[in-house]
């Protein structure tokens, strides 16, 4: 199969299902597969947790009073049993306080708690997720949208207490899925100790309900220069999306496919002979 790559590229070829990220990829350096099964990781998580607050923001603004809506200053995720706990927080003089929790799983919202006034406060680790994201407010960053960030907060899981911090461009049409301006922050010790963006400029993918003209792509592709391997947002991407991804890297010169098989993110080297 011979592709050729713009800044998108839409194709209707046959998509056989991608097998999972093997241990044998030649010319692919530890490194690189490291790199790789990380992004496959995160990007499911990410996509997890963005699910787990959009859907619970719906049941929260049904439930909560509006009185109390306005002493809500974000959000964090854990998770919890088979699915993942929503904690909405209010700031207090000096601590952070449950306004309102519900969990989120493959059978939906449930676990509606509205918290009263006097709840117990976040504990440690729930109190350091909301640290986190306050470090890494964004700020002087390009950005593809004029609606604010979504954000999701979540542990490295480098056992040294780090927490990475994505600010997301927001998804604002069911037809197109932003590609530009995400960013990661890591979070350790009180202070921002690493930073990146995940592109260079603002770019919209067509999803599987159709692109600009109206037709389903069978798949996306994209050049990507940041990186020699997909990263977490174009697996994130990929469920957001509904589409598989092709990403073209620079260095070295390469295409990958990244797409859901099974429910798990799967990515592969393409042979440019195929």
């Amino acid at each position: 199969m011979r592709f050729v790559f713009a800044a998108v590229l839409l194709f209707a070829a046959t998509l056989s299902p991608l097998a999972a990220q093997e241990p044998a990829m030649p010319g692919v350096s530890d490194a690189e597969r490291e790199a790789l099964q990380g992004a496959l990781t995160r990007g499911l998580t990410l996509y997890q947790y963005d699910q787990a607050a959009w859907h619970t923001t719906d049941t929260m603004l049904e439930d909560v009073p509006e009185d109390r809506l306005r002493t809500i200053g974000g959000w964090i995720v854990e998770p919890v049993g088979d699915g993942l706990r929503v904690i909405y927080w209010r700031q207090g003089a000096d601590a952070f306080f449950p306004v309102y929790s519900a969990d989120y799983s493959a059978d939906g919202v449930s676990a509606r708690t509205l918290h009263p006034d006097n709840a117990p406060a976040l504990d440690q680790a729930q109190s350091a997720l909301v640290e986190a994201r306050q470090i890494a407010f964004p700020k002087d960053v390009a950005r593809c949208s004029a609606k604010p960030f979504n954000s999701v907060v979540m542990p490295t899981g480098k056992g040294d207490g780090s927490v990475y911090v994505y600010w997301l461009t927001p998804q604002e049409t069911l037809s197109a899925m932003p590609l530009g301006g995400h960013y990661r922050y890591e979070v350790r010790g009180g202070e921002v100790v690493d930073q990146r963006a995940f592109s260079k400029s603002c770019i919209d993918l067509p999803t599987a309900q159709g692109g600009a003209d109206g037709k389903t792509p069978a798949a996306v592709g994209i050049v990507h220069i940041l990186d020699p391997v997909p990263t977490e947002i174009h697996v994130f991407s990929v469920f957001a999306g509904g589409l598989p991804i092709f990403v073209n890297t620079i260095e070295p010169k390469r295409t990958w496919a990244v797409e859901v098989s099974g429910g798990q993110p799967r990515a592969r080297l393409i042979d440019p002979e195929e």
